[in-house]
């Protein structure tokens, strides 16, 4: 008779939403929410620090460091933009990263061959719905070994 009562008692509460369920679905919703307002920003910082990685393995061959740097940050502005509103009151893109070489350290060591690069640069971060911003540092600071590798007699 016990087990009957407590099986119906289950079978009517089947169905309801209890306050584990709604604090379960708020924090799954706010996850998510975070989720599609930093995912973009830490994905375009991961690609930031893959293309000065790139151009320090250009720099094991390419001497020129000022060229390097003109080029790499013409990179950053080609990763990512956002729409603005211009003096004219038209749309235009806006790089997101938008550096100067005089912002940017690029020092070569000769022993041990190293260059090592250093920025920062500001991301405005829009949460959408809420109708608020706000600023992200995202610093980059990478050394990185430039040494010409030796692979041995050649054949």
């Amino acid at each position: 008779m016990v087990a009957a009562a407590f099986h119906r008692r289950l079978l009517e509460e089947r169905g309801r939403i209890t306050w584990v369920t709604l604090l379960i679905l708020l924090g799954f919703a706010s996850a998510c929410y975070l989720a599609w307002v930093w995912a973009p920003i830490y994905i375009v910082h991961y690609e930031v620090k893959q293309v000065v990685r790139d151009y320090c393995n250009q720099a094991v061959k390419n001497k020129e460091d000022a060229d390097l740097v003109r080029r790499m940050l013409h990179k950053f502005r080609t990763l990512d933009y956002e729409w603005t509103t211009n003096e004219l009151g038209k749309q235009a893109k806006v790089p997101v990263i938008a550096l100067e070489p005089r912002d940017v350290v690029w020092e070569r060591s000769e022993d041990p061959p190293q260059l090592h690069v250093a920025f920062e640069y500001v991301r405005q971060v829009r949460y959408p719905f809420l109708d608020y911003t706000t600023e992200v540092r995202m610093p980059v600071d990478i050394t990185e070994d430039i040494s010409v590798p030796d692979w041995g007699p050649t054949r």
